[in-house]
């Protein structure tokens, strides 16, 4: 859900209530001695529970502090299922991204309303965000005292300050990680997996009798919560090379992995199948071959949408959203982005290289002309029309979004990072959405 869309919300929310409160007052009025309405909704458990369903999550949270009676319902497990799988689909409330520097981005226009979501209730060393899914966090967290360190899994729910720790997976020193990713998906069930992909490691005896490189295989080990175990699903499989296990995305029920070949990798979680699914086609004139980093500087979902951002050049001002069918058939072009647009708006975002080296500059015309644009793209939040889409990125010195349908664009934070090359560094998988949840873990 975009910005817009989430001030909408609260506002439906705050006229839900303010409805309620004029009714009670009208009821007040009409008869003194009848119950008022208040006590007639706080002593309807069901009428109370249909309410609090339309209050957003931060304000739930606070409403914790009304009463007893509704820190109970707030606080149940089915109450907070229910919550979670109306909400399957909103859209993130801010981003924690890493780089130099690092932090977190608020997406709240009032910043009273949403405080920075510290992790500091784990009371670990050091923690690494692995990946977002659905308001769950996984986390590898490090842990050091005087007699014990090491390293283990968790997965937490940031807005509620809940976490468990998960067992490592079944590694040994014939099968290494090559990735671990979360699945979660409220609409279905209240229970999480885990899904690792274990790659195992080949023995070669003599490497002069090798004739033809082998590629390694792999097996899928999943961890739910509802069982407390690791199972083993299917059995070992090849993979594109290079494919990308550690930065794998969920979306409708699938853990989505990319791949520098024109095919990649998703995972059915429910049906436990693997499949394939086509990447779009190298444009005439752009690298051959295996993809950069340049190409897709985005791979990410808001909103039940999948979406890669294809780049040609950091030169060229135009780039191309794609959004994946829901079969898995084919990227289609969702949105189209005209950097010269934003430039308008923002023009530190286009640069001439003689602006970062003067004592180079020869003077001539082509130095004149913009020559490069620096950025970062953080995500793609969506909203419920296809007009409420914001591209959140990194510029020289400030956070802006930029509504590729309405051509505008805006600054949401002033940002340290105001050097040219700091701003281009940040990756997609260095980035992880907020979604406020009460999903109970």
């Amino acid at each position: 859900m975009c910005m817009a869309a989430k001030c909408g919300v609260h506002y439906m929310a705050v006229k839900l209530r303010g409805d309620i409160h004029r009714e009670i007052k009208m009821a007040d009025n009409n008869s003194a001695n009848r119950t008022s309405s208040a006590e007639m909704v706080e002593s309807n458990q069901d009428l109370l529970t249909q309410i609090l369903l339309h209050f957003p999550v931060k304000s739930l949270l606070k409403s914790k502090c009304v009463s007893k009676r509704w820190l109970s319902l707030i606080s149940d497990p089915q109450f907070a299922a229910k919550i979670s799988h109306l909400n399957v689909n909103l859209g993130p409330s801010g981003l924690y991204f890493y780089g130099s520097p690092f932090g977190f981005l608020n997406f709240d226009t009032n910043h009273n309303m949403l405080k920075v979501p510290s992790l500091s209730f784990l009371n670990v060393t050091g923690i690494e965000i692995l990946q977002s899914c659905n308001g769950l966090l996984l986390l590898l967290c490090s842990f050091s005292s005087d007699n014990d360190s090491g390293f283990t899994y968790c997965v937490c729910n940031p807005t509620t300050k809940n976490f468990v720790t998960v067992p490592l997976p079944n590694a040994t020193a014939n099968r290494s990680i090559a990735g671990i990713n979360l699945a979660f998906d409220p609409s279905k069930s209240t229970h999480y997996k885990v899904i690792c992909v274990l790659m195992n490691n080949m023995q070669y005896p003599n490497l002069n009798e090798i004739e033809h490189l082998v590629s390694p295989t792999y097996q899928i080990e999943i961890f739910s919560s509802e069982n407390k175990a690791w199972t083993d699903s299917g059995g070992p499989f090849e993979a594109p090379h290079y494919t990308d296990f550690e930065h794998g995305v969920f979306c409708n029920g699938a853990i989505h992995w990319l791949s520098p070949t024109d095919v990649s990798l998703y995972f059915d979680v429910e049906t436990e199948s693997l499949k394939t699914m086509a990447m779009p086609r190298i444009q005439t004139g752009g690298p051959s071959g295996y993809w950069s980093s340049q190409r897709f500087p985005y791979f990410g979902q808001c909103s039940g949408c999948l979406h890669l951002i294809e780049v040609d050049s950091i030169s060229k001002p135009r780039f191309h959203i794609l959004e994946m069918k829901p079969d898995h058939s084919h990227w289609c072009v969702k949105y189209r982005v005209n950097l010269n647009n934003v430039a308008s708006e923002f023009p530190e975002i286009a640069r001439r290289y003689m602006d970062e080296f003067p004592t180079l500059a020869l003077n001539n015309v082509e130095e004149i002309e913009v020559q490069y644009y620096a950025y970062s793209i953080l995500s793609v939040v969506r909203g419920e029309k296809d007009e409420d889409v914001e591209v959140v990125m990194v510029i020289p010195g400030k956070i802006i979004s930029h509504n590729p349908r309405l051509n505008t664009s805006k600054l949401l934070s002033s940002w340290r990072a105001s050097n040219v090359y700091d701003c281009m560094q940040y990756r997609w998988y260095n980035v992880f959405h907020y979604v406020e949840s009460l999903a109970t873990l």
